[in-house]
């Protein structure tokens, strides 16, 4: 009877669990009452409601409706409810009825609600094919590699 007990504590023990924590990793949050002056580079997902002073790359990003972005966006899927002054380039963009974008915007897919300001540039670019890589990981080594960027180095 001891042993049975012993042993189904143990065998209760899955190892699963751990694994399934570390995937659900919360975003990092730049609170609406923080103001960050330098580049924010993350693998994981970034939420701005504050101020930011400089680029912005991450694999999802979000900029809330009372945020300003002074600065680049790279990310996969990039969402932007308050004030972005700077380029934003990402596989997937949508600007709400909130959104103020100046800048040029590179996608390869947009959604744009009306109401959205935008002064700047729409383009469709072809982005790399999903491979199980994130954009922002391809685009980091597309621009180390380039031939254009050694062309013009060269």
């Amino acid at each position: 009877m001891f042993g049975k007990d012993k042993s189904k504590p143990a065998a209760s023990q899955p190892s699963a669990p751990p694994a399934v924590a570390e995937k659900a990793v919360p975003p990092s949050i730049i609170a609406g009452n923080l103001t960050i002056i330098g580049n924010l580079d993350s693998s994981g997902d970034i939420q701005v409601d504050g101020q930011v002073d400089g680029d912005i790359k991450s694999g999802q990003v979000t900029i809330g409706k009372g945020a300003v972005v002074n600065g680049s966006i790279t990310g996969d899927d990039v969402v932007v409810s308050g004030t972005v002054n700077g380029q934003i380039t990402a596989m997937k963009i949508r600007l709400t009825a909130s959104a103020r974008v100046t800048g040029d915007i590179n996608h390869d897919t947009i959604a744009i609600e009306a109401g959205a300001y935008i002064q700047g540039l729409c383009r469709r670019v072809d982005l790399p094919a999903k491979d199980g890589a994130s954009f922002v990981a391809a685009k980091q080594i597309k621009s180390v590699s380039s031939p254009e960027t050694t062309a013009a180095t060269g």
